[in-house]
């Protein structure tokens, strides 16, 4: 299990983590969809506010991978979502700087 992964948290739950640890620029964490049950949710603190980036898991030609932009990146999983955000900041607004520990709320 990825440290930056929360499973199964509400969106509310996810804006309380992400203030309590500061809303920096780039402190993420990635959880669970509660809308879509194969999605997940990139949740990204920028400019003092928490954003949140659905990533959907798509098929072509028998293959996985998941995408926050309708396909035009693709991901064979959510690690390689994570570190090329980490080095790029795509479609988001800053790069992944530091993800969210999991702490009791």
């Amino acid at each position: 299990m990825q440290p930056w992964f929360h499973g199964h948290i509400s969106r509310e739950d996810t804006q309380r983590l992400i203030i309590q640890q500061g809303l920096v620029d780039g402190l993420f964490l990635v959880r669970e969809s509660q809308r879509n049950p194969k999605g997940f949710v990139l949740s990204l603190s920028h400019t003092q506010k928490v954003k949140h980036y659905l990533i959907l898991p798509c098929e072509e030609e028998g293959c996985l991978y998941y995408t926050m932009d309708d396909g035009q990146t693709r991901f064979a999983d959510l690690i390689q979502l994570v570190e090329f955000h980490q080095i790029n900041r795509g479609i988001l607004p800053c790069k992944l700087k530091h993800y969210c520990t999991c702490v009791a709320l």
